[in-house]
């Protein structure tokens, strides 16, 4: 069949308008797009990250100010060792939160990749469908719309084109429409995902600071530590005074677990108890029972046993984490009920790797080895209580060969 150059014409106008809106479809998200979309990312959770970092750099930065007034006056030994134990716990925090807001980051990254590829393959659906549309109006130009309108053959038969065509046109500006939505939605993920990315290696670059941070202070503390054991070693009055405080400390101790016990009211769990080292740390330092130290005698309430800094400590049996904090005698700590009355105690550690309420199994790393609190040298404070009451842990573990 062949036509006018009058319907060819018309043919191709509508043909033209319909590349140029689809054009201007390509160029609209460009213009849309905000300025500052890839400097900035409002996501609560690394907000919320943020804000706590700052909040531990502030007490970082008040406590330093303490250790150094400590260190020109004459606080007592235990004191300053208090301050460097906290400084030590809240570069800890700080490093803990950080690779938590990583962790975090990538998780996002990672969904964010995935909701990129979906909307990329969105937009290109979109595209194919408008030139698929496209064809159809060429194909279908033949006619045109005018020709089309000026077929009726009557009011009626004029009202149902129009009609037909206002849905044609309808269905191409919904095509439209759905492509520039798909198209601003990749380009905002982009966006986002760029803002991800870059927060991620901003506080991987931060976690290596605070980490070489960490290294220094430990050295640093190991040296203020040799000289305040040379204070209290030179002081029999001092160390009498402390072993006293501990004294006290245990019977705050026994009501503590008793009272935690009893309203848990837990069974046994069960089972042999285990080391709670790598069987390659299984020399005791100091064993249970009494010992004199800086011409003091004293009752010492559990096993110590040196290893490296920073080893693991396990769980010697499965059970509750009923404490896990910071105190100036045990420094960072943790007790375990495994029921029944029975409880393990773990001491001095560096680094706390439960929290209370925690349901731990036998041989999980519960901390890490420190020494922190009244304590001179990195080893594991291990005790082993019946109803509060400290027991001899070598009658409940056995000691590697």
């Amino acid at each position: 069949m062949k036509h006018s150059p009058k319907y060819r014409l018309s043919h191709w106008v509508i043909l033209a308008v319909s590349a140029l809106l689809f054009t201007s479809l390509l160029l609209i998200p460009m213009a849309v797009r905000p300025a500052d979309a890839a400097t900035q990312l409002t996501d609560a959770t690394v907000q919320a990250y943020e804000a706590e970092l700052k909040k531990l750099k502030q007490e970082r930065e008040k406590l330093y100010k303490e250790i150094v007034s400590a260190k020109g006056s004459q606080t007592d030994a235990l004191e300053l060792k208090g301050f460097l134990d906290r400084q030590l716990n809240l570069t800890l925090d700080e490093i803990a939160t950080l690779e938590a807001l990583i962790d975090d980051t990538d998780i996002k990254i990672g969904t964010k990749q995935l909701e990129i590829i979906d909307k990329k393959a969105d937009v290109a659906e979109q595209r194919t469908n408008f030139l698929e549309r496209l064809r159809i109006t060429y194909e279908e130009g033949d006619v045109g719309y005018l020709e089309l309108l000026l077929g009726a053959e009557s009011l009626y038969d004029f009202l149902t084109r129009v009609e037909r065509i206002g849905c044609m046109m309808d269905y191409n500006v919904t095509l439209m429409e759905k492509y520039q939505d798909d198209t601003v939605a990749l380009e905002a993920a982009e966006d986002e995902l760029e803002a991800l990315q870059r927060v991620n290696e901003e506080k991987k670059l931060e976690l290596e600071d605070k980490q070489a941070d960490l290294e220094g202070q430990q050295n640093a503390n190991n040296q203020d530590l040799a000289q305040l054991q040379k204070q209290i070693s030179s002081s029999q009055s001092y160390y009498a005074t402390l072993s006293a405080k501990e004294a006290e400390v245990d019977k705050e101790m026994q009501e503590y677990i008793r009272e935690l016990q009893a309203k848990a009211n837990a069974a046994y769990v069960g089972g042999e108890f285990i080391w709670p080292l790598d069987i390659s740390w299984k020399r005791i330092s100091s064993n249970y029972g009494y010992r004199t130290l800086n011409g003091v005698r004293e009752f010492h309430r559990g096993i110590d046993i040196p290893a490296n800094a920073w080893s693991n400590i396990y769980a010697s049996n499965a059970g509750t984490v009923i404490t896990a904090q910071w105190h100036w005698s045990y420094g960072n700590y943790v007790v375990i009920d495994h029921g029944g009355g029975k409880s393990t105690l773990y001491a001095h550690a560096n680094q706390l790797n439960v929290k209370v309420g925690d349901k731990v199994k036998q041989g999980q790393v519960i901390a890490k080895v420190g020494t922190t609190g009244n304590s001179y040298g990195n080893h594991v404070h291990f005790e082993v209580r019946l109803n509060g009451a400290c027991q001899s842990p070598l009658d409940y573990v056995t000691q590697p060969k």
